[in-house]
């Protein structure tokens, strides 16, 4: 968290209650993507007055700083997690829950038909499926 704070600090924003919120509730569930309705709900249980508007600029003032990152999950809503700052891995991200998994093989190592003349500088790769305990979860309700 104090990395975060650190990072807002040096681009020149103020620290408000409403970011440290936002930004430890990322901390905390940093192993699955939020959607912002997530992030919402639970602002708003210390903020009742807090608007979605509030939680977007946020979540786009992190994002522009790199402290989250966003994907599109199929053609539901954009959710958001804690960008990531381990070794270069890649992810298992289960589409019901958002939880997320380390995939540590890259797919990049395997990739034939990069052109020559072209410089990857970057890559993502993530797999979605349906997890383990939302497998269970479908299961039982049967």
């Amino acid at each position: 968290m104090a990395e975060v704070l650190q990072q807002l600090k040096d681009a020149g924003y103020k620290f408000t209650g409403k970011r440290e919120m936002i930004a430890d509730i990322f901390v905390e569930h940093k192993d699955k993507y939020l959607t912002a309705k997530d992030v919402y709900e639970w602002v708003r249980e210390k903020y009742p007055s807090v608007s979605y508007d509030t939680i977007y600029r946020t979540l786009n003032l992190l994002g522009e700083l790199g402290i989250i990152e966003e994907m599109e999950f199929n053609e539901d809503a954009v959710r958001y997690r804690l960008t990531c700052e381990k070794q270069h891995h890649h992810h298992l991200v289960c589409v019901r829950c958002g939880a997320i998994s380390p995939l540590d093989d890259c797919p990049m190592d395997a990739l034939a038909g990069v052109p020559s003349d072209f410089k990857v500088v970057s890559h993502r790769f993530e797999v979605y499926g349906i997890c383990h305990d939302c497998q269970d979860a479908a299961d039982s309700s049967r």
